[in-house]
């Protein structure tokens, strides 16, 4: 097929005919045509000679003008044609009258077609009614013609004889009847060629030509109706044919190519077609030029009904392949045999049954119009669908098969038909062949008419509607559309292939014709002239509504290049964006469309543009450009468009083009509107936008397709069937194949998450290239970082700089020019990818400067170019001498093109001999060709190297003329002069570089995609089959959408806004079905502003529409509107409102919500916020103007129901929609009141309308409840907590009814509904400060429990815990009340509470009674039911405790009243509470009386009851009860915490001391049980000794030794271990160890580390570490948190001082705050120089004692008393008989050791002398301190312990007499040495109080038995000697004459004499005086 056109004036073209046969009598007019018309049908079938090359036989044929023809003139460029007569209008409304029907009906012959493609000559009936021949002949012969001409008379005479010899013209032979028809047909005489060309176009109508004329010799003879149609054709004799020949030609041949019995194919038919072609364009006349129309158009609607009814015959056949057939027997004996009528009738009844349908299929009919193509009910056009979406039925097998071929094949009258053998034997492979010529007629008539419409006009016939030129091109436009139209099925069938010769691979008929068509369409797609645009852009509409899938990309093409960059176009006339709008807005009414519109551009990475989004984007700016248009305007729009809507036009029907003939063809006024043009385009695109949401809402409604459809949605054709794709996923709208044989697009899955993951990464590129744009480097990162660019390789990313066409060329210039060495390679590689090789330099420079803008320094310039001349000279090695030519010129010619199109530039510019100049010796220092440099000179300054996208951008601004392209412009400017419109020639030149350009486009995607099907697959088509594609598709859109219509429904048109709003409701219906957040939110937002009920004196009729819709949406939509629930019910409340104040009621009694909302302006929530400028300032008196109506609208039923039904409907909500409605709810509710202020008549209607809908949504499950509950509860809190009583009164009743209904139902054990349902009642009664408000909380429970007292399950508990917030109360009526009931309760319903386990909530509520201090009477009461309740308790069979306390039997189990399940034990649930209220009381209630009583029943409770507790109680009980009684004692903190210094000394003289008794009492009562314990109570026992308090220490003293005394016959050795544990530990913690280094003045070093050995260390300086620490008197090993404590009980380990050995500074105490810094310097470490002398002599200023340091001195003398009491206390125990006798020898001496330790360290002191002294200095104590009492008292019990141990003779004691000696032996001499040391001047107060222990040692060592007496002597006699030397008083001396006595008897023998009496002489007897006695006492202390 040559693509080649031969010139018009070559003779090829002038005679030869498309079917490449030579006219026999080449008509003259045809040929003065040809000449001067470009555009006459010669050409256009001339330029593919080759169309019919197949069909016929090409006879070499020199073309001969008749010599009798005039010499051909142009004729003038428009061509006058006389209006037609009124018979001539006649006779073509009857002609089309009597042919339409053909058309309108289903046809009758296309079926038969199918069948007969040979038929013969028997068929009698068909001709016996050939009366007319017989009339004709007659006229003929009597004609003047007839007797002129020999020939022509003798051949009718023939003729006529041949017909009486046998009497039926049927009868004889065809070729003596056409004869003389041939020659009448070419008498001079109209009348006789119109007679005879009438017979002969109904002879052939009557198949009367369908036996082949004799064969002559061998020559096949020439078929009959192909001479029948030669001869009608010859009869045209161009313009000067009569017009009523004309007329009768066009018949004739109409007759022949509708005949169905004889099919004229090939040649004949394009004959026919073409002549008919010529008569419309050549006839004067009107009339004939309509006829001639619409034959045509029947002729080509012809051939395509006969190639789809061969089709469908096609694919029954390949259907049938697969399906068995039960009669398949009957099928060939179907068709009547009867005359003509009936014949034709059963075929036409066939054919009904399979095209009714199609004939009917109305693109703008109701439903979607993309129903599957071919819609006849024989099978679909895939055989997919057939298999899916249809049952099997016979009848329709059986209507489409072909039943008459194999009859009449089966005879042997075979011969050719237009030059086509038919096969003799029925063969599958024949009706392949024959199908295939009915295909190639068909594709040859496309083709010559996609030629035709090609064609380029003079510019004279381009500018005149009515020249031939344009009638030409519109005819062939219209032809095409609608064969789309109505055809289109041919197009898409799989089954309709064509091919190009014998051997090739068939292609699908689409594909064939796809390059022509898109070829048609580039040419005219943009034509300024409206006609040629309007009938284009139906051709658009057509391929994008069938045909999208096989031509995906050049829709692509042609959607940016034409029609969305003629709406970019500011200058494009108005009727061009008008129609492209109309073309949209059916593509919006596609919902198939529309989506895979956006899966296969706006998800494709490779697509030119996301064309679904500019699409709705163009829509969006178009409606939102303000248009001032008056009302009547906009009348006169709506009558245009309701007239529009009635007139039936041809797109739609698209069954008739419009008439083209001259006289209808007139030129449109340019404003013929009333109103103007913007306007209209205003609103055609708000009706696009509201249309395309409709089909959103549809497409996203569909049901989801079935299993079935997924199941075998990939039945792909193998290459080896050749059979196309299809994909049958398609609802019923949409035609959905296409076709994988070669280049067709291949389909796709359509998988959401992949296409979903697609559009993300499209989204990326787009917003990863927008922040290249903006920051390149940043960009860049972006880009690779997000895999766009594969690496950062230079290559990488050069190739990427090169495919994206979404670069910025500025941007990409400056990134490209920077001298980094990253970028200079990134430049180097996007320069190599340039191929420059063969290119001219000027185009190579031009191209290489289309990819980037040239940044403008001069450096990077110099890089760019410096790379471009190397990459040029690569490509054209010889194009100069070397790079540096290049180099230097393109600098010249960048220069130039500055100089000559700058418009900066001053000053001559430069000429090009300057140019020349500038450039001598460039080329290696010779001159480049000065013609060379001119030709460049020229070409810049004629055409400026410019950005193309920079220009198109202008221009598309009105800002530039585009640049002239020259041709069709050029000349059209020379033609017009001025006169005519300048910015339209603009305009037609504009349109025309846009369709060379798409052409360009076209031609290079063909290009590619022939480059392609070898390679790799195009991209694939998707087609659409999920729903889900809609939210993504309205994701990208809906601000588009929202800027419309919220800007259009400001108009004042109701009718408009009512547009609006239903885009509004549509809008929101899809955010909310895909959950688009923000869109639904602005779009409610918007609608909810719209209702203008925040300034109701505006309110309008528009404005209730909305509030209607909005109503309406919540209705709808209310699962999915989420947070913008907020918007609707604000409105609602707005409206309540409005009700109330246009009924009259005083507008400043109802407060405005968004009032309140505007003003606090701290509107967290995503709210409605109204702008303020848009309030009016109300005024004070009721004087609010609305409109009535709109007041009565407000309040009519429909809008009351509505909103009535918004509440009621709540019940049907979702779980989570429930929750988002009541949260909104909550927020209307709380502005509500908010707003109402201090108001008596608050604002309550939302806070009304929550209780509705609590009451509504009660029986909703439980958790759903729970859920909405959580919220609302949390509301009721805040409003009862107002400072409204009115609105706290109302929401305690709501809440009050809301629970005595939620009480109705049951509750299930384990569940806690009701407790948390009465919540906020305790809420509410805590935090009220009013105390009506209290009392109504307090009434409305008591309600609730007389009247479902029965049905409270879990609410007891909350119901406990209100009256127990009441209790605490100082309102004597809230006490007496709350009480009054509690006690009510206990006494009726104690059994209820117990099994619904508040037994707890119960007892702590009498707790709170009982510590109200204010009401002690009512305290005591409820303390004496607390008492009660234990015996109440083990009484209630409820109680799983009474079965086993004894006093109810196991069978008796209380109420019927399910029991609560509880994890908690027995003791937990029922005992723990009673005894914790008692706890409570004692250490938090004020009274006195009631804190004793609770503290006795308390331990009576334990005493009574404790006997069966299991341990873990206990432990439970210690760890929670019985020791933080006592946790008052651990810090100071805690003391004053609690009690003050008063309540202090009460507390310990009363409770604590009950207390410790008690407890050591509860020891020994439970001692087997507690027995473990033991080492519990001796740490609290001990922590009540190391207290300040002296009252508190005895006490401790005295229960320590209380328990041991009590219990000492059940100690075990490990009891005994523990108890002396507890005693070392005690003697360790009240040592006073920070005595040594309590003075800061200098200590000698030997006391550094005293006390080193042993495990208490010496304490830290008070100095040494800044302020002094508090002391601890804790055991080292407990470790709780410091807190500033008294005598630092606090359980860490004391700090101990930094010593040379260790630096332990871990457990320092914290300091306490306000301590001083100690006045004195520190003393420094040894190893610093320190040479201040130490000699005490050297005065020192006074010590200023801190009351810091008073403290810390405090505490040591605390910590003194201590331990004398601890020795004290060993004293008084273990003296006692029976502890002595019980306490294992082990312990008794570990607990000795501790004495001798005391007694070390107190001697240790006492003989530091110069320490003492210090520390008086100090302010220590009033004198000088010593511990002489410690000293002597621990050495005294020491002694008499062991010596008592000594003697005794028991055998535990006998077992360690050793280590008793050992012990006792060494401390004896250091006592007796120690005396004897004393100086008895100064220290008369030691001697005396030494004197008894010395005696005592004394005696014991005399005492000693005769072995260890002697054993001992050595060490004793040398003490007694020493003794001697001293004063001796009486009891001294009686001991030492005792043991000298004794030591004698042993040593010397000598017997024992009576001692001597001391006498009362003693010189040391006056010192024993008692008062000295008690002064050394004093001291020591």
């Amino acid at each position: 097929m040559a693509d080649t056109e031969p010139s018009p004036g070559s003779p090829e073209v002038e005679d030869r005919w498309p079917g490449g046969q030579t006219q026999p009598e080449p008509p003259a007019a045809e040929e003065e045509d040809s000449q001067h018309d470009t555009t006459t049908p010669e050409d256009a079938d001339a330029d593919a000679d080759a169309d019919t090359g197949g069909q016929a036989p090409q006879t070499p044929h020199v073309p001969q003008p008749p010599a009798d023809m005039p010499t051909p003139t142009p004729p003038p460029p428009k061509l006058n044609v006389a209006e037609p007569e009124e018979s001539d209008s006649r006779r073509t409304a009857e002609f089309f009258d009597q042919r339409m029907h053909a058309v309108a009906r289903p046809r009758t012959d296309s079926q038969s077609t199918a069948a007969t493609a040979a038929t013969t000559a028997t068929r009698p009936s068909t001709r016996s009614s050939l009366v007319f021949v017989i009339t004709a002949l007659e006229t003929i012969a009597a004609s003047k013609d007839a007797k002129k001409n020999k020939k022509l008379g003798d051949s009718v005479a023939t003729a006529l004889a041949a017909i009486k010899a046998e009497g039926d013209p049927s009868r004889i032979n065809p070729e003596v009847l056409f004869e003389p028809l041939q020659l009448a047909s070419e008498a001079p005489s109209v009348p006789v060629s119109i007679a005879a060309l009438d017979c002969i176009g109904k002879l052939i109508s009557y198949s009367y030509f369908s036996v082949p004329s004799e064969p002559q010799g061998d020559t096949e003879a020439v078929p009959l109706i192909e001479k029948a149609i030669d001869t009608i054709c010859a009869c045209f004799q161009g313009e000067a044919t009569p017009p009523d020949v004309q007329l009768q030609i066009v018949k004739s041949l109409l007759a022949a190519i509708l005949n169905d019995k004889i099919v004229v194919h090939g040649a004949g038919l394009l004959k026919a077609v073409r002549l008919t072609y010529n008569i419309f364009l050549l006839s004067k006349s009107s009339a004939n030029q309509q006829v001639a129309q619409g034959a045509l158009t029947q002729m080509v609607g012809t051939c395509f009904e006969r190639v789809k009814s061969r089709l469908a015959a096609k694919e029954a056949r390949a259907n049938l392949s697969r399906v068995s057939l039960n009669d398949k027997g009957n099928s060939e004996e179907n068709v009547p045999e009867d005359d003509d009528d009936e014949g034709e009738h059963a075929n036409g009844t066939l054919e009904g049954a399979g095209h009714a349908e199609e004939e009917q299929d109305d693109p703008e009919s109701s439903e979607p119009s993309d129903k599957p193509v071919d819609k006849h009910t024989g099978p679909k056009i895939t055989l997919q669908s057939f298999e899916n979406n249809m049952s099997f039925n016979d009848d329709r097998i059986h209507d489409n098969a072909p039943t008459l071929v194999t009859r009449i094949k089966g005879k042997q009258g075979s011969r050719q038909v237009s030059g086509v053998e038919a096969s003799p034997v029925p063969h599958e492979a024949d009706e392949e062949e024959e199908d295939e010529i009915f295909v190639k007629d068909a594709y040859l008539v496309f083709r010559a008419m996609c030629r035709l419409s090609t064609k380029t006009l003079a510019v004279d016939h381009a500018l005149d509607v009515k020249s031939q030129g344009m009638r030409s091109k519109l005819l062939s436009l219209h032809i095409i559309q609608t064969i789309l139209h109505n055809n289109i099925a041919v197009f898409v069938s799989p089954y309709a292939t064509i091919r190009s010769g014998s051997g090739d691979e068939p292609t699908t008929f689409v594909q064939a014709i796809k390059q022509y068509l898109c070829l048609s369409l580039s040419r005219n797609g943009a034509s300024s002239v409206n006609k040629v645009f309007e009938v284009a852009c139906e051709i658009f509409w057509q391929i994008l509504k069938y045909l999208r899938v096989m031509l995906k990309k050049e829709i692509e093409v042609f959607m940016k290049e034409i029609y969305l960059a003629i709406l970019d176009k500011r200058t494009a006339p108005a009727f061009q964006k008008q129609y492209i709008l109309t073309v949209f807005r059916r593509l919006a009414a596609d919902p198939r469309a529309l989506v895979e519109m956006y899966l296969n551009y706006d998800c494709d990475r490779t697509a030119l543009d996301n064309m679904y989004q500019r699409v709705v984007e163009h829509l969006s700016k178009i409606s939102s450009i303000p248009v001032t248009v008056s009302p009547m305007q906009q009348q006169a729009y709506q009558d245009h468009r309701e007239k529009q809507s009635k007139a039936s036009d041809w797109q739609s029907r698209g069954t008739l083009p419009p008439s083209l003939s001259t006289a209808s063809m007139n030129v449109p006024h340019e404003n013929e509107h009333a109103y103007p043009p913007e306007y209209a385009m205003k609103q055609e695109s708000l009706e696009g936008l509201v249309e395309i949401l409709r089909s959103l809402v549809n497409w996203s409604e569909q049901p989801v397709p079935n299993a079935a459809r997924n199941s075998n949605v990939d039945l792909r054709g193998s290459v080896d069937n050749l059979r196309a794709s299809i994909d049958n996923k398609t609802i019923a709208e949409s035609p959905n194949v296409g076709g994988d044989s070669g280049t067709v697009t291949p389909m796709m899955e359509d998988d959401y998450g992949e296409l979903e993951k697609a559009k993300q990464k499209k989204t990326a590129l787009t917003r990863a290239v927008r922040e290249f744009n903006y920051k390149p480097k940043r960009g860049l990162k972006t880009l690779i970082k997000e895999g766009f660019i594969a690496s950062d390789s230079p290559d990488d990313i050069a190739r990427f700089f090169h495919e994206t066409d979404l670069l910025h060329k500025g941007p990409l210039g400056e990134f490209l020019g920077e001298g980094d060495t990253e970028n200079i390679a990134i430049m180097h590689a996007f320069v190599d990818q340039m191929d420059f090789t063969k290119t001219r330099f000027t185009d190579a420079l031009r191209r290489f400067l289309q990819s980037f803008r040239l940044p403008g320094e001069a450096q990077k310039i110099d890089r760019f170019m410096l790379k471009f001349a190397e990459r040029y000279i690569t490509g054209n090695p010889n194009a100069y001498a070397n790079a540096d030519t290049a180099y230097v010129l393109s600098y010249s010619v960048i220069m130039l093109n500055v100089d000559q199109h700058s418009k900066k530039m001053k000053g001559p510019r430069m000429t090009p001999e300057d140019f020349i100049k500038n450039n001598r010796g460039i080329n290696d220092g010779a001159d480049l060709p000065e013609d060379y440099l001119r030709g460049i000179y020229e070409e810049i300054a004629h055409k400026e190297i410019v950005l193309e996208t920079e220009q198109e951008a202008a221009a598309d601004k009105g800002l530039v003329q585009p640049q002239q392209q020259g041709g069709l412009a050029a000349v059209g400017q020379a033609l017009i002069g001025g006169g005519r419109d300048l910015q339209r020639e603009v305009y037609v030149q504009a349109s025309e570089a846009m369709a060379n350009k798409t052409e360009q486009l076209y031609k290079q995607l063909l290009r590619a995609q022939r480059k392609t099907t070898r390679a790799l697959p195009v991209s694939k088509f998707i087609p659409a089959s999920s729903s889900k594609h809609v939210g993504p598709m309205f994701e990208v859109t809906w601000m588009p959408f929202l800027t419309a219509l919220s800007g259009q429904a400001q108009d004042h048109n109701i009718e408009i806004v009512r547009l609006c709003i239903e885009g509004i409701k549509l809008a929101i219906r899809i955010s909310c079905i895909f959950n688009v957040e923000s869109a639904r939110q602005a779009f409610v937002a918007f609608l909810a502003r719209f209702t203008n009920l925040y300034n109701l004196s505006e309110m309008k009729a528009k404005n209730m529409e909305a509030l209607k819709v909005l109503i309406e949406i919540a209705n709808t939509e209310g699962n999915l509107l989420r947070e913008s629930w907020r918007e609707v019910l604000t409105c609602v409340s707005q409206l309540d409102r409005f009700q109330l104040i246009s009924a009259g009621i005083d507008e400043r009694s109802v407060p405005d919500v968004l009032k309140t909302q505007t003003q606090s302006g701290a509107q967290s929530q995503k709210s409605l916020n109204v702008a303020s400028n848009r309030r009016r300032q109300m005024s004070h008196t009721n004087s609010m103007q609305f409109q009535a109506d709109v007041a009565e609208e407000s309040r009519s039923t429909d809008i009351v129901r509505g909103v009535d039904r918004i509440f009621t409907s709540t019940a049907n909500l979702s779980g989570e929609a429930i929750v988002d409605f009541v949260k909104a709810l909550i927020q209307v509710s709380w502005q509500e009141i908010q707003s109402s202020g201090q108001s008596e008549s608050p604002r309550t209607y939302s806070l009304q309308k929550l209780v509705e809908i609590s009451g509504y949504n009660m029986t909703r499950v439980r958790f759903e409840w729970t859920n909405i509950w959580q919220i609302l509860g949390a509301h009721f809190n805040e409003v009862g907590c107002h400072t409204n009583t009115n609105v706290v009164y109302f929401a305690l009743n709501s809440l009050r009814q809301l629970s005595m209904k939620f009480m109705e139902i049951e509750e299930l054990p384990g569940f806690k509904f009701q407790k948390d349902f009465l919540k906020p009642f305790e809420h509410i009664i805590s935090n009220a400060s009013v105390v009506s408000v209290k009392d109504m909380v307090l009434r409305c429970l008591i309600q609730m429990i007389q009247a479902r007292g029965e049905n409270i399950r879990s609410g007891w508990k909350t119901m406990f815990g209100v009256f127990t917030v009441a209790a605490r109360e100082p309102y004597e009526g809230i006490v007496n009340l709350a009480f009054e009931n509690v006690s009510q309760v206990y006494n009726t319903r104690f059994g209820v509470v117990i099994s619904q386990g508040a037994f707890a909530d119960l007892i702590v509520c009498l707790t709170e009674f009982s510590k109200n201090y204010k009401f002690q009477k009512k305290s005591l009461q409820a303390i004496e039911l607390l008492k009660s309740s234990v015996p109440k308790m083990l009484r209630t069979p409820e109680c799983s405790l009474s079965a086993r306390a004894g006093f109810v039997k196991e069978s008796e189990k209380g109420s019927s009243i399910p029991k609560q399940p509880t994890r908690q034990t027995q003791e937990e649930q029922f005992w723990f509470p009673v005894l914790f209220a008692f706890h409570d009381v004692l250490m938090t209630g004020e009274d006195l009386e009631v804190r004793s009583r609770a503290l006795s029943y308390l331990f009576e409770t334990l005493i009574t009851y404790g006997r069966d507790f299991p341990r873990d109680f206990w432990d439970m009980l210690w760890r929670q009860l019985l020791y933080p009684i006592f946790m008052v004692l651990k810090s100071k903190s805690e003391m004053s915490k609690v009690l003050n210094h008063e309540e202090l000394s009460v507390w310990l003289s009363t409770t604590m001391i009950q207390a410790l008794r008690n407890m050591v009492r509860l020891f020994t009562h439970f001692f087997e049980s507690l027995e473990y314990m033991l080492d519990r109570f001796l740490d609290l026992l001990a922590l009540c000794i190391c207290q300040e308090n002296d009252t508190l220490a005895r006490i401790g003293s005295n229960c320590l030794q209380q328990l041991i005394l009590q219990n000492v016959q059940k100690f075990t050795p490990q009891h005994w271990n523990q108890i002396v544990r507890a005693f070392v530990d005690l003697f360790v913690r009240t040592e006073a160890t920070a005595l040594m280094s309590a003075a800061t003045a200098g200590t000698p070093s030997h006391y550094q580390t005293p006390n080193g050995s042993n495990g208490a260390d010496g304490e830290k300086t008070p100095t040494e570490g800044g302020p002094p620490k508090d002391l601890t008197l804790q055991n080292p090993s407990e470790e709780e948190p410091a807190n500033n404590n008294a005598l630092g009980i606090n359980g860490l380990n004391s700090p101990r001082r930094p010593s040379l050995v260790t630096n332990d500074s871990s457990n320092s105490l914290a300091t306490e705050q306000t301590r001083m810094p100690s006045p004195l310097p520190k003393r420094q470490m040894q190893e610093l120089e320190d040479y201040r002398p130490e000699n005490q002599d050297v005065p020192q200023p006074p010590v200023v004692v801190t009351a810091a340091r008073r403290r810390f001195f405090n505490q040591i003398i605390t910590k003194c008393v201590l331990q004398l009491l601890m020795i004290e206390t060993v004293q008084e125990l273990f003296t006692n008989n029976a502890v002595y006798e019980k306490i294992p020898s082990g312990e008794l001496l570990r607990l000795m050791a501790v004495l001798k330790k005391s007694y070390h360290f107190a001697k240790r002191f006492n003989a530091d002398r110069d320490l003492r002294t210090r520390l008086f200095r100090e302010g220590f104590m009033k004198q000088p301190p010593n511990l002489l009492k410690q000293e002597s008292g621990s050495a005294s019990v020491y002694v008499s312990i062991l010596f008592r141990m000594y003697h005794d003779t028991s055998t535990d004691r006998a077992a360690s007499r050793v280590d008793t000696e050992a012990a006792l032996i060494p401390l004896c001499e250091d006592i007796i040495l120690s005396y004897i040391e004393l100086d008895e001047e100064t220290q008369q107060r030691n001697i005396v109080t030494w004197r008894p222990v010395v005696v005592s040692v004394l005696d014991g060592y005399a005492g000693f038995p005769e072995g260890e007496f002697e054993k001992h002597v050595a060490v004793f006699a040398p003490l007694v000697v020493g003794l001697l030397g001293t004063e001796m008083a009486a009891d001294i001396q009686r001991a030492v004459q005792a043991l000298v006595m004794r030591v004698f008897e042993s040593k010397v023998g000598i017997a024992r004499v009576p001692l001597m009496a001391v006498g009362e002489r003693s010189p040391r007897g006056s010192f024993g005086s008692p008062m000295v006695d008690r002064k050394a006492t004093r001291g020591g202390r």
